[in-house]
């Protein structure tokens, strides 16, 4: 089977989708699919060596006429049998494409929320991140979770100069979608420390807000982080705090740490955790009350859902399911 990865992410992009184009890639590569990816140069570098590497310039125009004729070129020498389009602008890109190039099966993975989806008519399949993106995008959409490497070892935890338990870890890009002023809003009514691990435009703001609410002993900017799990062995518990998500890689990361969480409403949190875990989007007292439940009742209620990450939530279990699809569109050719 030969498949082309395409991906149309910004260069300097480096969130779950781009993350996930690499998993993806280096998976099939690894079950012995013939995989090229088309991206821009910065996100091939990371893929195994036996991946071809299609470098093209994706500030342009999905529209783009050198963009196109690389990918029909592509297709020419290649003669692929799978194009598959990671997000929505390289599903608009290829969308047209089959009535250029008929022979391939054109697959798109949707992975936020958006106001127009790809049509149906067009692919032969269309894939979620998640169960509630597949119910808005309709159409028998499939549902692939994202995967996440475990690690044989766990990480070694890091020092952390803080005192007050529970000492509770959030982590993401600090925007405003990341709802961390909601979540700083709410720690005035929790006992313990948070510490969030992110750099972003809203750094400043959410700053004057712990100093405004005299948080500053026990609400830490930590700034950009780069190892997560080791933060995450060094705290007793997660929350998400966002006001949108496609799939929340730090869900699935915290869970597989063996870590309990509170989440707002969004997936994959709000598809995997307890219902009385979950809060609704914007209520800050109720998401100050879940913060202050007991860290061993978080532990033992989550245990179930844990046993379920392990299983479905890794690198190889997104391979398996992203290899089921596409023999499903090569058998119904």
């Amino acid at each position: 089977m030969k498949v082309l990865l395409l991906m149309l992410s910004p260069p300097a992009a480096n969130g779950g989708m781009e993350k996930h184009f690499s998993d993806l890639a280096n998976g099939l590569a690894n079950a012995g699919v013939s995989v090229s990816c088309m991206s821009a140069a910065e996100h091939l570098q990371s893929l195994d060596s036996r991946i071809l590497r299609y470098p093209v310039n994706t500030n342009a125009s999905r529209y783009s006429v050198p963009l196109i004729r690389s990918i029909v070129n592509a297709q020419r020498r290649q003669k692929f049998d799978i194009i598959h389009a990671q997000g929505s602008k390289a599903a608009a890109t290829i969308q047209p494409l089959s009535a250029i190039l008929p022979t391939p099966r054109y697959i798109a993975t949707i992975h936020n929320f958006k106001s127009r989806y790809p049509s149906p008519k067009r692919f032969s399949a269309i894939i979620a991140v998640s169960h509630a993106l597949a119910r808005d995008i309709g159409q028998s959409t499939t549902v692939v979770y994202n995967g996440i490497r475990v690690d044989t070892q766990k990480a070694p935890p890091c020092t952390l100069d803080v005192c007050d338990h529970p000492i509770w870890l959030a982590v993401g890009r600090l925007v405003h979608a990341k709802g961390f002023d909601h979540l700083i809003d709410a720690f005035v009514k929790v006992k313990g420390t948070l510490l969030i691990a992110g750099d972003g435009e809203e750094r400043e703001p959410l700053q004057k807000k712990v100093e405004q609410l005299r948080l500053a002993d026990r609400v830490k900017l930590l700034g950009y982080q780069a190892q997560i799990p080791r933060l995450m062995q060094s705290v007793d518990a997660i929350v998400i705090s966002s006001r949108r998500e496609g799939f929340s890689y730090v869900c699935a990361e915290a869970l597989l740490a063996g870590k309990p969480i509170i989440s707002t409403d969004v997936p994959v949190a709000n598809e995997l955790l307890p219902p009385q875990h979950i809060c609704p989007i914007g209520d800050i007292d109720t998401l100050a009350a879940l913060l202050n439940t007991p860290i061993p009742e978080l532990e033992e209620t989550q245990a179930t859902t844990r046993d379920y990450a392990a299983r479905e939530l890794t690198i190889d279990a997104m391979i398996e399911n992203t290899l089921r699809v596409y023999q499903e569109v090569i058998r119904d050719e």
